[in-house]
């Protein structure tokens, strides 16, 4: 049973079987089992044109240096692979050992890190900057987790974190729907039934109250697009089997990508700052 927010203490209430909210802060919880997940086909577009951006954003920090940098879940290696072509020094990591066996193939520099750390982990290289594209959400114990990240950050160490945004238009348009008895947009959002569902939803301001209570301090604010022009039928038809729905969905998200821009926006990209002498 949750009955109090991780974030500020305040009672959980329930909204469907498997999801609560916090009644101050807006936090979404759910009781859904962690998992290993599987890359969704047709977004590839959309995540390296905002890797793209992670990185220069990287790079106007940096300047001339060259940073060292972790990511957490590679998946695919699409980060990897970017940083990679801007040579750009970067670690990937995976949690389950037959993804990592294959980005160990492509990525010799990679390490099998399961978050919350085993008990047994000792391995603490530091680095400059964490990254996670789209795996917060799927991990449990959040503040244990952000606790144990400290071992990894040299002094003034960031995290990158983004994620999808319980602010956001899509989000919210998913949960009217449930309101009406519609639960399958709903459902597909924490990825219920699938191999790594959601644990969490953040808006800006509870996300950032979160690292504020672990020592972090927020440094940069801003968000990554949703989709993309192309690959919208692909990555809808992975999870959904009807092909007219997937047509006219696919279409609304062709014409989406043109308003995201002034929408309520859906993927929440900020940067997080722990200094070891605060």
């Amino acid at each position: 049973m949750m009955d109090e927010c991780i974030i500020c203490g305040t009672y959980l209430k329930k909204i469907n079987k498997f999801v609560f909210k916090c009644h101050n802060c807006s936090f979404y919880k759910s009781t859904l089992k962690p998992g290993f997940g599987r890359e969704i086909e047709g977004i590839e577009e959309v995540r390296i044109n905002n890797f793209k951006k992670i990185i220069n954003i990287i790079k106007k920090y940096e300047e001339n240096k060259k940073p060292k940098i972790l990511e957490i879940g590679s998946g695919d290696g699409f980060f990897l692979e970017e940083c990679k072509n801007q040579n750009i020094d970067v670690t990937g990591s995976e949690a389950d050992k037959e993804q990592f066996e294959k980005l160990k193939i492509r990525f010799s520099n990679t390490k099998k890190i399961s978050l919350p750390l085993e008990k047994n982990f000792n391995e603490f290289d530091k680095f400059d900057y964490i990254v996670f594209n789209d795996v917060f959400e799927h991990l449990e114990n959040l503040d244990l987790v952000l606790d144990q990240l400290k071992k990894f950050l040299n002094l003034n160490g960031k995290i990158i974190i983004n994620l999808p945004s319980s602010s956001g238009l899509i989000f919210k348009f998913s949960e009217f729907l449930n309101r009406l008895g519609i639960s399958n947009f709903y459902n597909r959002l924490w990825q219920k039934d699938l191999s790594s569902p959601h644990l969490s939803y953040f808006n800006d301001t509870n996300l950032n109250m979160l690292f504020k209570n672990s020592g972090y301090n927020l440094v940069y604010s801003g968000y990554l697009d949703t989709v993309s022009k192309k690959g919208n039928f692909k990555r809808l038809n992975s999870t959904i089997n009807n092909k007219l729905v997937c047509l006219i969905l696919s279409s609304i998200l062709f014409l989406f990508f043109y308003f995201q821009k002034i929408l309520p926006k859906d993927i929440i990209f900020h940067i997080f700052e722990f200094n070891s002498k605060n």
